[in-house]
C-alpha cells in the first residue's frame, strides 16, 4: 500500500497515511482527521478535521444537555410541590396542632382561669399589641399609647376539641405634636386551643388586622376598632355559632 505524506493542518508536522485509509492521526498533536480524495485529482488528498469532530463535539455536549433538562424538570417539580404545600399548609398545621395539644385538658370556661393566668396573658398580649403596631409616625405626627393598655373583657369560646380565648383591650393613642389629637381603640387578641395550664400552651397571639387610621390623610395607622361592639363582633360575634361562650 502506497504511503502518502502530508503536513498536519494543526501543527504542521509530517503526517503519513495509506492511500486507502479513511482517517489518520497526527503523532505530535494527537489530532485526528478524515481523509478525503479530491474528485478532480485522485492523487490529491484533503485532511478534514471538522467532519470527524463535529459529531464528537455533539456527543460531548449530550451529558450537559441531559443534566440541564433534568435540572429544569426537578426545578418545576419542586415549585409545584411547594405551591401544593402552601395550599395545604393550613390543614398540615391543624394536624400538627392536633398532635401537640392535649384535647382532654382544654380550657372550657373563663372561670377556670386563675388570677396569675390572667396577669400572664395580659402581659403577653400587651407585648403582642406593641409588636404589631406600626405606621404611627410620619413627618407631622408621632402617635404613641397614652397610659396603660387595659383589658375590657375576656371570652372563652368552647366546642368539642377546640377553643378560643379572646381578650379585648382598650388603648388610647395620642399625637405628640398635637396633644388634643387622641384616639381610643378597642383591640381584640385571640388565642386558639388553650389548655388549662395556660402558661405552657399560650403560644402566639392573633391581633386584629383591622386597620384604623389615626389622621385624615391616612399616613398614620394602627390596628383596632373605634368601639367595643365592633371589636366584639369581629372577634366573637362573627364566629360564635356552635360555641359555648363564657365571659369575665
Amino acid at each position: 500500500m502506497r504511503l502518502i505524506e502530508k503536513k498536519c493542518p494543526n501543527c504542521n508536522a509530517n503526517l503519513e497515511f495509506g492511500e486507502n485509509d479513511k482517517t489518520c492521526k497526527c503523532q505530535y498533536c494527537k489530532r485526528s482527521f478524515e481523509i478525503e480524495r479530491d474528485m478532480n485529482d485522485i492523487e490529491k488528498f484533503n485532511l478534514v478535521y471538522d467532519k470527524i469532530h463535529k459529531p464528537m463535539k455533539m456527543m460531548f455536549m449530550i451529558p450537559f444537555i441531559a443534566f440541564f433538562v433534568i435540572f429544569i424538570i426537578v426545578f418545576i417539580f419542586i415549585i409545584s410541590s411547594f405551591n401544593k404545600g402552601i395550599e395545604n399548609s393550613d390543614s398540615v398545621f391543624e394536624k400538627f396542632n392536633d398532635y401537640i395539644v392535649d384535647k382532654e385538658n382544654l380550657l372550657t370556661d373563663v372561670n377556670e382561669l386563675k388570677n396569675t393566668d390572667i396577669d400572664f396573658i395580659d402581659s403577653f398580649s400587651s407585648s403582642q399589641i406593641n409588636r404589631v403596631a406600626e405606621g404611627v409616625n410620619d413627618a407631622n405626627h408621632s402617635f404613641s399609647v397614652d397610659g396603660d393598655v387595659t383589658r375590657e373583657k375576656i371570652y372563652v369560646l368552647y366546642k368539642e376539641n377546640y377553643n378560643k380565648l379572646v381578650l379585648i383591650y382598650k388603648a388610647t393613642f395620642r399625637d405628640f405634636f398635637n396633644q388634643e389629637d387622641r384616639h381610643t381603640l378597642y383591640i381584640p387578641v385571640v388565642y386558639e386551643n388553650i389548655e388549662k395550664n395556660i402558661i405552657s400552651s399560650l403560644g402566639n397571639a392573633t391581633v386584629t388586622n383591622h386597620v384604623y387610621y389615626l389622621n385624615s390623610d391616612e399616613s398614620c395607622y394602627t390596628y383596632g376598632f373605634a368601639s367595643f361592639d365592633e371589636a366584639y363582633q369581629d372577634s366573637v360575634g362573627n364566629d360564635s355559632e356552635g360555641f359555648t361562650i363564657t365571659e369575665k
